[in-house]
C-alpha cells in the first residue's frame, strides 16, 4: 500500500511539474523563443545579425552603398532608423540595442503583388516596455500610440501627425516585432501562440550552430518562389512551383569586400546530394558552346549523371506515356550511361521573333553513340523530322518538354526540342533560332572560350563547383522586365541602372568535406551611380569609298570570303558588269552579264570542297561564278523562252545537292539541279500569275517538306518536292499581295505557319494544312493606304509597314505600333535588321532622293544626316568591335560607314 501511495504522489508531482513548465514556457519564459520561430516560411529572405548597428555603418561606408541608396526600400530603412533614434532622443540607444541583440529583417508577401518588411529584435525582459515608454514621452506633436488586441496579445500602433498608421509593434516574450504591415505582426503573433505551426526555424537543422560572427542572409527555395509568384506575370507557372518545391535553405554570412559583396555559408537540402564536382570536367569544351548571346548559365557539374539525376524537380509532372517512351527507348538502353554529369542550361537573347531561347549542353564521353540513340528514338516517333544547319544534323522532337522528361524535370521551357551533336556535346535547343545562334557562335568563336570576347562573368564559372547559376544583369534585364507583372515591370525599368551596377550575379554550391557550402557574389561595376544620357543620333563618317567607271544599279550584297572569313561585296553597274570587292575595298574580279541581276546573290559549294561560288540570275540566265571570276562548268544556264522573275536556292538535307527554284514572268515554276537539268514535275509547273517574292522551300517540323509560291493576285500554292499540290492548295488569300509571306511560329504552342498581309491591310495566317487560321484587318487611314511585311535579314522576325501618303507607321509582329514617322512621297524601300541584344534597325530608303534613314525601334533617328543610297543598304554587326558596318551605293560609288553600337 505504501508503494502505491508513493507512486501516486510521484505521478501527481510529475503532472504538476509538466503543467507548470508548459505555463512557464508559454507565458513567462522568453529563452525558448527565437526570432526565426516568429517568421513564416514564405519569407523571401531573412537578414539576421547580432551586430546590426556596426554592420549598417560598414555598409554605408562601402562603395556598394552608392548602389543600395538608390533603392526605395533602403531609403525607407535608413529613414526609419533615423526617426526611431530621434524618438529616443538621439541617445544611441537604438544602435546599442542592435549591436547587443539578435536582429532580423525579413521580406514577406502581403498580397498578390505586394511585399513588406518585418523587423524582430531579441532583447532582455522589459526592454520593449522601456523603449515604448521612452518613445511615448518624445512623440512628435500630433503623433500618438494606440493599443489594440490580437489573440489576447497587445499590438501597439504608431500614428503620425496626419493620423496615418505607419507602424505596428508587439512584444512577444523577449522579442520585439515591428512592421508597417499589421498583417505581418498578426502572423508573428499566430506563430508565437501556436508553436506547432511551421516557421522559418524549421528549415534549419537543430544541430546547426550559427557563429553569427557576421550578418547572415537566409534564403530558401520556398521564399524565392514567393518572390517570383508576386513579381512575375504568371503566378502559377512551373517556374514558381519548381522554386516553391525546393526544400532547401542557405545561411550566407555577408562580407563587404573590395569591389564586391561576398556571401558564404552552409546550404541544407532535404536530399543528401554530394556536390563534389566531376573530376573529368572539361569546362573549355563547354565554353566553346556558350554563345556571347547568353543571358544566364545554370551549371550542373557533379561526379556522375546519376548524382545529377538525384536532383529532381517534383513540381514537374510530365506526360506519363511520353515518360514511359523516354525510359524504354533511351534510358533503359543506356543513353545516359556515357554522360559525365556536366549539364549547362543557357538562357539566350530573344531573337528572330522567339520570345525565349534556351539551350542545354550535355557532355558525353560517347556523344556520337548517344546521338545515334537519339536519332533512333526520333525515328521511332514517326512524325518527327530531321534537318541540317552549319553542316550539322538537327533532330526534331515535337513532344513538349523532352529535356524535362529525360532529366527529372530540371530543364523546362522546351515546347519543342531541336538536338545536334558537336564534338563531346549534345546540344538541346527549344527553337530553331536558339540552335542557329549556338552553332553560328560556335563556328565563329563568338563564345566564352574566346578570351577577347568573353564577359567578365566567365570567371564565376568554375570546374570546381558542383552547381552554379550566373545571371548577366544588363543582358537579362529587358527579359525580366517583360516577364514581370505591370506594377513590378515599371519598378524594374525605373531602377534598372542601379540593379545593373552589379554586372552579374553568381551563386554556386561546393562540397567541403561532409558539408555543402553556398556562395553568392555581387561584383560592383561602379562605385557611383549617376544618370547617363546617351545621344540617340551620331554623325556618320565614310570609312571608305570605292569608285567605279559607271553608275551602280545593284547591291551592295555581302557574301562570305571562304578564305579568311571576312565579307566580300557584290555590286553591278549600268553596263551590266558585276564586281566582287573584298574587305579591303579591292576589286577581285569583274564579269559582264547578259542584263541586270534580278535575284539575290547566293553561295554554293559546287565541288563540295569548302570553296564557295556565287549564284545569281538575270532575266534570261543563271550564273555560277567562282571567286576568281571564272564561270562554273556549263554555266550560265540560258532561259530564252521565258524571263526569270525570281530565283531561290534549296539544299534539302544540307548535303550540297542543290536545287534552283525559280519563277518566270509568265507564272511558271521551274526546279533545276546544279547541272541545269529541269526536274520532272517542274518543267514547268504553272501557277497562272507572277510571284510576289521568290518561291521557297520550307522544312516544317512534324510535317516535312513544302515548296511554296505566292502570287501578286493573292494566291498561295503549296507543293511537295515532286511538284504535287498539298491539301488546300491553291489558297485564295486576298485580291492582291504587295509583299511576300513570312515563315512564322506561335510562341504559345510552337506551331508553324505563314504570315501574309494584303495590300489593303488584312493580316492573314495560314498553316501547312492549307487552312487560314487568323485574319485581322488593320486600320485603314485612307483609300491610298499601303501595307507590306518586312522580314529581318535572316527572315526570323518581321515588322508591318503601313504607309499613308507621307506618314509611315511601323508595327511589330503582334500588330502593336512601334512608332510613326513622316517621310517624302515616292516609291520607298524598307528593311529590318535584327542582330540580337536589342540591336534592331529599321531602314527607309528614298531612291528618288537617294537617302536612307536609320531608326531604332522607338523611332529615333540613329544618324544626324542620312547616308546617300540608291537602294537597299547592306548592314552587318561586328561583334568583336561592337559596331555596325553599313555599305551603300550611290552614283558610281560603293561607300562603307561604321556606326558604333
Amino acid at each position: 500500500m505504501k508503494i502505491w501511495k508513493s507512486l501516486l504522489v510521484l505521478l501527481t508531482v510529475l503532472t504538476l511539474a509538466a503543467a507548470g513548465y508548459w505555463v512557464y514556457t508559454k507565458y513567462f519564459s522568453s529563452s525558448k523563443i527565437s526570432n526565426l520561430e516568429l517568421l513564416s516560411q514564405d519569407a523571401v529572405f531573412v537578414l539576421e545579425s547580432q551586430q546590426t548597428g556596426d554592420f549598417w555603418n560598414e555598409l554605408v561606408a562601402h562603395p556598394s552603398w552608392n548602389i543600395f541608396k538608390n533603392y526605395p526600400s533602403f531609403q525607407k530603412l535608413s529613414s526609419h532608423l533615423i526617426t526611431l533614434d530621434s524618438l529616443t532622443g538621439n541617445s544611441g540607444k537604438i544602435n546599442q540595442l542592435l549591436n547587443k541583440n539578435t536582429f532580423t529583417v525579413s521580406y514577406h508577401p502581403t498580397g498578390s503583388e505586394n511585399f513588406d518588411l518585418l523587423f524582430t529584435l531579441q532583447a532582455s525582459e522589459g526592454t520593449g516596455q522601456n523603449l515604448q515608454e521612452e518613445i511615448t514621452q518624445k512623440l512628435p506633436k500630433g503623433a500618438r500610440l494606440s493599443t489594440r488586441s490580437y489573440s489576447d496579445q497587445p499590438v501597439i500602433e504608431y500614428f503620425d501627425e496626419k493620423n496615418t498608421r505607419s507602424w505596428s509593434f508587439s512584444f512577444l516574450g523577449s522579442v520585439i516585432v515591428a512592421s508597417q504591415s499589421s498583417l505581418l505582426i498578426e502572423e508573428a503573433i499566430r506563430n508565437f501562440i501556436n508553436p506547432e505551426l511551421p516557421t522559418y526555424q524549421d528549415f534549419i537543422p537543430k544541430n546547426h550552430q550559427n557563429t553569427k560572427s557576421r550578418p547572415t542572409l537566409w534564403v530558401s527555395g520556398k521564399g524565392l518562389g514567393s518572390l517570383l509568384r508576386g513579381v512575375g506575370n504568371q503566378r502559377e507557372s512551373l517556374a514558381v512551383r519548381s522554386l516553391q518545391n525546393i526544400e532547401a535553405v542557405t545561411g550566407l554570412e555577408i562580407s563587404l569586400e573590395e569591389g564586391e559583396i561576398r556571401m558564404e555559408g552552409p546550404i541544407f537540402l532535404r536530399e543528401e546530394i554530394n556536390f563534389t564536382p566531376s573530376i573529368s570536367a572539361n569546362l573549355t569544351e563547354i565554353q566553346k558552346a556558350i554563345s556571347m548571346a547568353t543571358y544566364s548559365v545554370t551549371q550542373f557539374n557533379l561526379q556522375s549523371i546519376f548524382e545529377t539525376q538525384a536532383l529532381e524537380n517534383r513540381a514537374f509532372s510530365g506526360k506519363s506515356t511520353f515518360l514511359a517512351e523516354v525510359q524504354r527507348n533511351l534510358v533503359d538502353r543506356g543513353f545516359l550511361d556515357s554522360f559525365t554529369g556536366e549539364l549547362y542550361l543557357l538562357e539566350l537573347e530573344a531573337f528572330g521573333g522567339s520570345s525565349q531561347n534556351l539551350a542545354l549542353l550535355a557532355r558525353s564521353s560517347e556523344s556520337q553513340l548517344a546521338f545515334d540513340l537519339l536519332r533512333n528514338f526520333v525515328n521511332s516517333q514517326g512524325s518527327q523530322t530531321t534537318d541540317f544547319y552549319a553542316n550539322k544534323e538537327i533532330l526534331y522532337v515535337g513532344d513538349e518538354e523532352f529535356p524535362a522528361h529525360l532529366f527529372k524535370g530540371k530543364f523546362f521551357g522546351f515546347n519543342q526540342t531541336f538536338i545536334t551533336q558537336v564534338d563531346e556535346l549534345l546540344i538541346f535547343a527549344n527553337s530553331q533560332q536558339a540552335m542557329k545562334l549556338i552553332l553560328d557562335d560556335y563556328q565563329n568563336q563568338n563564345n566564352w572560350a574566346n578570351e577577347q570576347r568573353a564577359p567578365e562573368a566567365k570567371k564565376a564559372l568554375s570546374p570546381t563547383s558542383g552547381f552554379s547559376r550566373i545571371y548577366l544583369t544588363s543582358k537579362i534585364w529587358d527579359s525580366w522586365t517583360k516577364l514581370a507583372n505591370p506594377s513590378w515591370s515599371t519598378f524594374l525599368q525605373k531602377y534598372a541602372s542601379a540593379f545593373q551596377a552589379f554586372p552579374y550575379v553568381s551563386f554556386k554550391i561546393n562540397q567541403i568535406g561532409d558539408e555543402s557550402r553556398a556562395t553568392l557574389v555581387l561584383p560592383l561595376a561602379s562605385t557611383d551611380i549617376k544618370e547617363i544620357k546617351t545621344e540617340t543620333m551620331v554623325s556618320l563618317k565614310a570609312e571608305s569609298k570605292t569608285p567605279f567607271s559607271s553608275k551602280l544599279i545593284f547591291g551592295p550584297q555581302a557574301i562570305s570570303n571562304y578564305q579568311d572569313g571576312t565579307e566580300d561585296i557584290i555590286v553591278q553597274d549600268q553596263e551590266n558588269v558585276v564586281y566582287l570587292i573584298n574587305s579591303a575595298g579591292e576589286i577581285v574580279y569583274n564579269q559582264k552579264l547578259s542584263g541586270p541581276i534580278v535575284s539575290d546573290v547566293f553561295q554554293i559549294d559546287y565541288y563540295k570542297n569548302g570553296k564557295l561560288q556565287a549564284l545569281l540570275a538575270t532575266s534570261d540566265a543563271i550564273y555560277g561564278i567562282d571567286r576568281l571570276g571564272n564561270p562554273l562548268p556549263n554555266y550560265p544556264f540560258k532561259f530564252n523562252s521565258e524571263k526569270i522573275r525570281h530565283l531561290n536556292l534549296v539544299d534539302y538535307d544540307n548535303n550540297k545537292e542543290y536545287r534552283y527554284f525559280l519563277s518566270t514572268e509568265r507564272g511558271s515554276l521551274y526546279l533545276l539541279d546544279k547541272t541545269g537539268e529541269r526536274l520532272e514535275g517542274w518543267n514547268p509547273l504553272q501557277i497562272g500569275g507572277k510571284t510576289v517574292s521568290p518561291p521557297t522551300h520550307y522544312r516544317v517540323p512534324g510535317k516535312g517538306d513544302f515548296m511554296v509560291a505566292s502570287t501578286e493576285s493573292g494566291s498561295l500554292f503549296l507543293f511537295n518536292r515532286r511538284g504535287e499540290k498539298q491539301s488546300g492548295s491553291p489558297i485564295k488569300l486576298t485580291d492582291e499581295l504587295s509583299s511576300g509571306l513570312i515563315y512564322n511560329r506561335t510562341a504559345r504552342n510552337g506551331s508553324f505557319f505563314l504570315s501574309a498581309i494584303s495590300s489593303n491591310g488584312e493580316i492573314i495566317h495560314i498553316n501547312f494544312d492549307g487552312e487560314v487560321t487568323y485574319r485581322n484587318q488593320l486600320i485603314i487611314e485612307d483609300k491610298d493606304n499601303d501595307f507590306v511585311l518586312v522580314p529581318d535579314q535572316q527572315e526570323m522576325d518581321f515588322v508591318i509597314i503601313s504607309r499613308n501618303f507621307n506618314q509611315i507607321k511601323v508595327m511589330n509582329r503582334e500588330e502593336e505600333e512601334l512608332f510613326t514617322v513622316r517621310v517624302a512621297e515616292g516609291n520607298l524601300k524598307y528593311q529590318y535588321f535584327d542582330f540580337g541584344s536589342g540591336r534592331k534597325i529599321i531602314v527607309i530608303t528614298d531612291p528618288l532622293q537617294e537617302f536612307s534613314y536609320l531608326y531604332d525601334m522607338s523611332g529615333n533617328l540613329l544618324t544626324q544626316l542620312p547616308p546617300e543610297s540608291l537602294g537597299k543598304l547592306e548592314i552587318s554587326y561586328q561583334t568583336n568591335l561592337g559596331q555596325y558596318l553599313i555599305r551603300t551605293i550611290s552614283g558610281n560609288y560603293l561607300t562603307t560607314y561604321q556606326l558604333s553600337d
